[in-house]
């Protein structure tokens, strides 16, 4: 019986009967042939974006394309199909978290050691990503080193990274923002009380989810212009390629090749590439999806100008229970505030103030670094004011601000 199957979910031993192209156009010479290692793998997936398996002829896979995705008991179908992690969906279920952090530094306190793991994540990231990735095998070692520096200074202080992730540049394709993906998993993650071990996984699996994108044509990675329908596809298939380079590194676990596999996944079935609905999603690939989705929207392109964070969680917001859980979407807003860390706000005053760390308590009250005063001339010593705390004449945000308002460019900031 033939069925159809993401490459993404290929194994040894498996008989390919058809391709999802003409024979002529690869370079496989037999049309129907068993999967004997590897590199025939590697090749599928190259070519193709799925094949066709006899199950009666060799190994049954997984996940099938063509199973129609069932709703009703979506619980028993994701554990048919992928690994579900159930520590983090009893979480979304209890009203009481596991682990509770709190701050042990500042944020200004934080910011040198936070600086010094975004560097050293960076050149991590950049050595797998050159070097490993391209030969197909990643070195395990590596990827600790980037993401347990990370994970100690987020522990410390959920906002350095997240201020800090402003001053830098990057793009949707750089390693900056494979970091990025990290620092953000990590507190959202510590915000609905992971473990350690578990916010380890799902840092590993949001730095590495993207690393098949050196698989993919350079200069449709560095194109100056939107993809056209035909190189989207391509792009599609740095999925496949990530998965294919996971699944050989041994010391990845399952869970980190599954937020690979689904982190274009979408809660109403819309994402690629196997079209899963609601939680047939893990759901540390669900919490990928909202990341990846967030720091995207908040990341120039060439051919897209960045929006305000304020705006990008607007349009999270605006997309829960289609693309995102509504559950984890409710979290994430929780975790990043109403006013998120790095972003330009109007005070009440009129005066224009950076946001410097999040209040647990007041989320529309966070700690503020002023920038401008009520004629919108600079500062000669930026105050940092606690909104939590009332003064003479109590303060409060007005509006959140674009990007670049009143020609302030953030990463030109020095304490």
């Amino acid at each position: 019986m033939d069925r159809k199957v993401s490459t993404a979910n290929l194994k040894v031993g498996m008989y390919v009967s058809k391709l999802d192209r003409p024979w002529m156009q690869t370079p496989f010479l037999l049309q129907g042939f068993f999967i004997e290692d590897k590199a025939v793998i590697s090749k599928l997936v190259e070519y193709c974006e799925y094949v066709y398996i006899d199950t009666d002829m060799g190994e049954k896979a997984d996940m099938y394309l063509d199973t129609a995705p069932v709703t009703s008991s979506p619980t028993i179908k994701i554990n048919q199909r992928l690994a579900a992690n159930r520590m983090a969906e009893d979480i979304l279920n209890a009203s009481k978290k596991p682990v509770v952090y709190t701050n042990t530094k500042t944020t200004i306190e934080e910011l040198p050691a936070a600086k010094e793991a975004f560097s050293k994540a960076t050149r991590c990231v950049a050595h797998v990503m050159e070097q490993d990735a391209r030969d197909g095998k990643l070195d395990v070692s590596k990827v600790k080193q980037a993401v347990e520096p990370i994970l100690e200074s987020v522990i410390r202080n959920l906002d350095a990274f997240m201020w800090l992730s402003k001053m830098e540049e990057h793009d949707n394709n750089s390693y900056e923002h494979s970091v990025q993906n990290c620092a953000l998993g990590i507190a959202f993650g510590r915000h609905i009380g992971l473990n350690k071990r578990e916010l380890n996984t799902l840092a590993t699996g949001l730095l590495l989810m993207d690393i098949g994108k050196v698989k993919l044509p350079r200069d449709l990675l560095t194109k100056q212009t939107a993809h056209t329908k035909e190189e989207t596809e391509i792009m599609r298939k740095h999925v496949a390629f990530t998965v294919d380079i996971l699944k050989q590194t041994a010391g990845i676990s399952e869970h980190v090749i599954n937020i690979a596999l689904t982190h274009h996944e979408r809660y109403d079935g819309s994402g690629y590439p196997n079209g899963l609905v609601g939680t047939q999603t893990p759901v540390y690939g669900r919490i990928a999806a909202i990341i990846d989705c967030y720091d995207a929207m908040i990341t120039s392109t060439p051919y897209r100008q960045a929006i305000s964070e304020h705006k990008a969680l607007q349009n999270i917001y605006n997309l829960r229970d289609k693309h995102f859980q509504t559950e984890l979407v409710e979290q994430f807003m929780q975790c990043m505030g109403v006013y998120p860390t790095g972003s330009l706000v109007e005070l009440s005053s009129g005066a224009v103030a950076a946001v410097l760390s999040q209040n647990a308590q007041q989320k529309m009250k966070p700690k503020i670094l002023m920038l401008l005063d009520e004629k919108k001339k600079p500062f000669k010593r930026k105050p940092v004011l606690d909104l939590e705390k009332p003064g003479k004449k109590p303060l409060f945000i007005s509006k959140s601000l674009e990007k670049n308002a009143y020609g302030i460019d953030i990463k030109q900031i020095n304490f």
